[in-house]
């Protein structure tokens, strides 16, 4: 049940009602369809709604993206890089937290990254467990 943009639960022991916050949908970007498969099968598991794109400009040319509550995003893609994915987004005044992934790890990725306020890098085989923590600390607002 939805109530202002709350989720409103009946703990059904006590028959309490409590107003929780909605959590907000996490986009994710890679051009690997398996991978995408696979972060939605674990996050949809965790509770979390999920929207896919298979490209940095699917993602830009989707207005959902301004109501996300975290963006993950693969770094290395044809097209446009994870970076610029999230230099567009600034850009575009979408401040979403967002979270780049990347099976290669350097130097200047990782201080990019930290200058576009990047709220995570993560190095790929990354722990499922973190990639949960980080996204629900965002969607707590911590």
């Amino acid at each position: 049940m939805s109530f202002s943009g709350h989720a409103v639960a009946v703990d059904m022991t006590t028959g309490r009602t409590e107003v929780e916050p909605r959590r907000r949908a996490i986009c994710i970007v890679d051009d690997d369809p398996w991978v995408l498969d696979s972060l939605t099968m674990l996050l949809e598991t965790h509770g979390f709604e999920v929207l896919t794109f298979g490209s940095g400009a699917e993602l830009l040319a989707d207005q959902r993206r301004r109501d996300a509550g975290c963006v993950i995003v693969d770094h290395h893609m044809p097209g446009m890089s994870g970076l610029e994915v999230v230099e567009a987004l600034r850009r575009a005044g979408v401040l979403v937290p967002t979270i780049l992934v990347t099976g290669r790890l350097d130097p200047g990725i990782a201080q990019r990254a930290a200058q576009l306020g990047v709220a995570a890098v993560l190095e790929k085989p990354f722990s499922t467990t973190r990639l949960v923590e980080l996204i629900s600390a965002g969607q707590d607002g911590r």
